[in-house]
């Protein structure tokens, strides 16, 4: 599985940051968690086929989360979709869409398939297929939400081959028998048990979407043990009080349901606007579950990085917020870029390799040394008196952490 964010903001849109959503790309099909404004777009910017979504998961009805989809209905119809759609949400979303749909007079052309919860509910499996089901819980928030959980059955175990061959196993028909549990007779009258060349099941990939939502048990429920857990984390712990009063999580929330639930990896988004910075919101998460990382748009998360590293590849340039091309400089063919370097002062030949002092000039290597009061030599030049006399100013460097590599993931 891939889990590629979309849009990470939360409510209000920024220049660097959409509106909420996710993909989870599985086998070629692909997962949307709510479908906040311009998503059909980010899908593209991803790499991601719109026409390859099976499923669209909305956790609850406020506009930020929903105000993608008639857009991508539309799409959906231009394109001539004839599979079918399926949405999973909370009671209204179908009356949501449908009057949309009308309103706009949308020739829909593709079956559109419901499955709605209605508040108060406790658990639901709201899809079941031979490899994967999805779960729901409800979320603690200002209105009725949803979480999710996608999580892959356990696959069949590997056969050995060799041992296979020794038997005579050769068909293709045979070992799926044999890893659906099913014994095989072969020709001599042998009985092979799936046991005997079969080892044991594998388990599955699991996936949690958790957002708008204070801490609450069903949040740990959903993301037990979970491969990535994608949790909101849309303020800091300096603005509790306020993430409380919305119905929201701090970092650190979200790091006590990591914990808690012992997930392998903790993805925060949903990002208030107001954190120009989120490296802040990552090192109060990273203080309670150090394996979290931050959410960053079209950057896509890997469950099993040596196989699925470049399925998805995003067809836009991903820039680091900070990053300004007409404020850094870069070297292009060698040559320095514009930028805020000073250019330099051109010098006639004849003062080339030479540097003024008094009234004459002197070779480079040429330079008066002085003692310092703790014995060591020093030039004495422009440089020095700068220095001693504190006059150059320089600007406290702060280092960037570690905190984007992404490689691992």
């Amino acid at each position: 599985m891939i889990v590629v964010p979309l849009g990470i903001a939360s409510a209000t849109p920024t220049i660097t940051r959409h509106l909420p959503s996710v993909a989870l790309w599985r086998e070629g099909s692909i997962f949307l968690f709510d479908a906040g404004e311009n998503a059909q777009m980010r899908l593209l910017q991803a790499g991601l086929k719109r026409s390859k979504i099976d499923t669209i998961f909305i956790s609850h009805l406020d506009i930020d989360h929903i105000s993608g989809l008639v857009g991508l209905l539309a799409t959906f119809q231009l394109q001539r979709r004839e599979k079918s759609l399926r949405f999973v949400g909370p009671k209204g979303l179908k009356e949501y869409i449908d009057w949309h749909i009308q309103f706009s007079k949308l020739d829909v052309g593709y079956e559109l398939d419901f499955i709605e919860l209605e508040e108060g509910f406790d658990h639901a499996v709201v899809v079941d297929e031979e490899e994967y089901r999805v779960e729901a819980r409800p979320l603690k928030h200002s209105i009725f939400c949803i979480g999710y959980r996608f999580e892959e059955k356990d696959k069949p175990g590997k056969v050995d081959a060799d041992k296979a061959s020794e038997l005579g196993i050769t068909e293709d028909e045979q070992f799926k028998a044999l890893k659906a549990g099913d014994s095989l007779t072969l020709s001599d009258g042998t009985t092979v048990q799936p046991s005997d060349i079969v080892g044991h099941p594998r388990p599955g990939d699991s996936f949690a979407y958790i957002t708008d939502t204070e801490y609450c048990p069903e949040a740990v429920k959903l993301a037990t043990n979970a491969n990535i857990l994608y949790h909101e984390a849309t303020f800091g712990e300096n603005l509790e009080d306020k993430a409380s009063m919305n119905g929201h999580s701090t970092a650190s929330d979200a790091a006590r349901v990591a914990t808690e639930a012992q997930a392998k990896l903790l993805v925060i988004g949903h990002f208030s606007a107001r954190y120009t910075n989120p490296f802040i919101l990552l090192k109060e998460a990273r203080e309670k579950f150090f394996p979290t990382w931050l959410a960053t748009e079209l950057r896509p998360i890997y469950t099993d990085p040596a196989h699925e590293k470049g399925i998805v590849q995003a067809k836009v340039m991903l820039k680091e917020l900070s990053e300004k091309d007409d404020k850094k400089s870069t070297y292009k063919g060698g040559n320095r870029g514009k930028g805020n370097f000073r250019p330099r002062k051109k010098r006639m030949s004849s003062d080339r390799g030479h540097r003024r002092d008094g009234g004459g000039y002197k070779s480079r290597g040429e330079y008066d040394r002085t003692k310092r009061d703790d014995g060591r030599s020093t030039r004495s030049g422009s440089y020095d008196r700068d220095r001693e006399s504190g006059s150059r100013e320089h600007k406290p460097i702060t280092p960037r952490p570690r905190y984007d590599d992404y490689d691992r993931f």
